[in-house]
């Protein structure tokens, strides 16, 4: 969408809305399932290991289709991968609404999975398009601080929506919710004539831009922190329930609050990245995020988690917050579709691989353990990207005229 920054600022902010209300729903499908596992179980019979099934399901054809996903965003465009996005996701709500066995959720669930990946691949690309001059940053930030908003309002929607009025009712809101937006989409998206892909194939192209120092750095940062996340979200909830006896909603209502700081925070990161560079904004976020698991270790009572997982929120928002515009700047304009591709795979990687580690040291040793040692991976990486800074420097500087002209063709090999 080459003409996306040369639009009217009303059109603009309607292009970026849209954008924004996929990933906020693509990041709320995540959690909505999560209260009514309790019911699933009734309906279906299935025992806690399908229920874990039907869980993964989601995010099994997230992880497998996120690069050839990413590739189509380039070569079919964002309107045409954004909109079939949605229809998936409607189609597969309706499918787990209407579900009574537990194959059948699986099934519908990773028809979820396959739509969500799609629209969110396709939305964070367009929003990245129709970024001004020198606010990619910020404009991500506030992508970035509506999956937050997503992610709290997921697990909400399903859960007082199923018992005030059924268990159909939170996805079939959820599919209303997707058509709408396709209809918006419909409407508001510019046609986009044929797109000018790379012709360097899909691999090659990720090893040469990941491969770069803002590159190699960003999917680093990406990969730790999603790592980070999974890791808090498995230690973190025992340690409570163990050490303070805490309820499954205190300590629900505890990450919330940290959801909504990074939520907050999100554009503010991105715009510092955007006027400073990027460096700054993801040092502090390593930083920060370093502390904050630490205090998570040796703060004490409800107060002193509060205050950890507040500040942890902090942390992770700037790490975000520079981390995906910086990968998304290592792509040339053409492959930015596949950019946010890769970053949909680092950062389900990340996930997946924390929460194992994290019942690994709770195996071997304790809470704090894992806190210590996750806090130690992260400040070796601020001292790492510090260290690396001066090399960094002149690659971390956004600016803010040139982006708004083309990207010349570059020689075909």
């Amino acid at each position: 969408m080459g003409s996306a920054t040369r639009d009217s600022p009303p059109r603009r902010r309607a292009i970026v809305a849209i954008g924004v209300g996929a990933v906020t729903i693509d990041s709320a499908l995540l959690g909505l399932i999560a209260p009514l596992l309790p019911e699933i179980e009734a309906r279906t019979g299935a025992g806690d290991a399908a229920l874990g099934l039907a869980l993964a399901a989601y995010a099994v054809p997230i992880a497998v289709l996120s690069l050839p996903l990413g590739r189509a965003a380039d070569a079919v465009g964002r309107r045409a991968l954004l909109v079939a996005g949605l229809l998936i996701v409607a189609i597969g709500s309706v499918l787990m609404a209407l579900s009574d066995s537990i194959g059948i959720l699986m099934a519908a669930r990773a028809v979820q999975g396959v739509g969500s990946a799609a629209s969110w691949i396709s939305a964070l690309a367009l929003v990245s398009d129709t970024a001004p001059p020198g606010h990619r940053g910020e404009a991500l930030g506030v992508a970035l601080g509506a999956t937050s908003a997503g992610s709290i309002a997921g697990p909400a929607l399903g859960g007082v929506t199923a018992q005030l009025l059924s268990f159909e009712a939170p996805f079939l809101i959820l599919c209303g919710l997707a058509l709408a937006l396709l209809v918006a989409a419909l409407a508001v998206l510019p046609h986009e004539g044929a797109r000018t892909t790379s012709a360097v194939p899909a691999l090659p192209a990720i090893i040469r831009s990941t491969r770069s120092g803002i590159g190699a750095w960003a999917a680093a940062i990406m990969f730790g922190g999603a790592c980070s996340l999974g890791l808090v979200e498995v230690v973190a909830p025992l340690d409570l329930n163990a050490r303070l006896g805490l309820s499954s909603a205190a300590i629900g209502l505890l990450f919330a609050a940290s959801i909504a700081v990074d939520a907050a925070l999100s554009p503010l990161g991105g715009r510092w990245g955007d006027r400073r560079g990027r460096r700054s904004p993801a040092v502090t976020g390593l930083a920060v995020t370093a502390a904050s698991v630490l205090a998570l270790a040796v703060l004490p009572g409800v107060s002193g988690t509060a205050v950890a997982l507040g500040i942890y929120g902090a942390g992770f928002s700037l790490m975000m917050a520079a981390s995906v515009p910086w990968l998304d700047e290592a792509f040339p304009g053409r492959e930015r579709g596949l950019a946010y591709g890769v970053l949909n795979l680092v950062y389900a990687a990340g996930y997946a691989i924390g929460p194992i580690l994290g019942g690994l040291l709770l195996a071997v040793g304790d809470a704090d353990l894992a806190y210590g040692l996750a806090a130690v991976a992260l400040a070796v990486g601020a001292l790492g990207l510090t260290i690396r800074s001066r090399g960094l420097a002149a690659m971390t500087r956004v600016p803010r005229k040139s982006e708004a002209t083309p990207e010349p063709e570059r020689c075909r090999r």
